[in-house]
């Protein structure tokens, strides 16, 4: 019984992230993405996108090779860095289309949306649940618990923590859909960026 409640649970708690999950990110990116829905523009890569993949690549790498170096393989390091390549790389992909159809042309902007808006979106959804997750452990953790090995054992120290990170994620959203509006803003994509900002009101 209690195996399927939880199990209720959990689903509930899925299905309540996805939706969370798909507003957030299209209130982040909705400016660029009714953008992208107006002009409709084709795929067009330029130069500096590929420059742009590389760096997703090697922050991927530096980030990863840290992890497992030690632990794996040689030859099952270059496994898993081909398997998360894919995904970066999909992404990088997904990006560039997004920036063509909206009709953004400059290097700098084009690089703005690939490198910090896209990933920064994703990682703001993330952050959500870890804030949640976090939010129970400093209420419900004891003294002597495991999270003091990770965390103050101060409950008034766990707070001021959250909420430094409530804000700081706050705060990381509000730059981004400012982003989303910037990124539109040059002759390029103005009349895409006026139809995106008078179709948000």
């Amino acid at each position: 019984m209690f195996g399927a409640t939880a199990g209720l649970v959990g689903l509930i708690a899925l299905m309540v992230f996805v939706f969370v999950a798909a507003m957030l990110g299209r209130w982040l990116l909705g400016p660029v993405n009714r953008a992208a829905g107006h002009l409709n523009a084709p795929t067009r890569f330029i130069l500096t996108d590929f420059l742009w993949l590389m760096i997703q690549l090697q922050v991927m790498l530096a980030v990863v090779l840290v992890q497992i170096r030690e632990q794996v393989s040689q030859r099952g390091q270059f496994m898993i860095l081909g398997i998360l390549a894919l995904p970066v790389i999909i992404l990088w992909a997904a990006s560039v289309s997004v920036v063509s159809r909206a009709g953004i042309t400059l290097p700098l902007r084009r690089a703005i949306l690939i490198l910090v808006l896209v990933p920064g979106a994703l990682a703001e959804i993330m952050a959500v649940p870890i804030l949640l997750i976090g939010c129970y452990l400093a209420v419900t953790a004891s003294p002597g618990d495991w999270t003091g090995r990770f965390w103050s054992e101060s409950l008034e120290v766990r707070i001021l923590s959250l909420v430094a990170g409530v804000v700081l994620v706050a705060l990381w959203a509000l730059t981004l859909r400012w982003l989303s509006f910037w990124v539109l803003a040059k002759p390029a994509t103005g009349v895409a960026a006026k139809r995106a900002a008078g179709s948000s009101l």
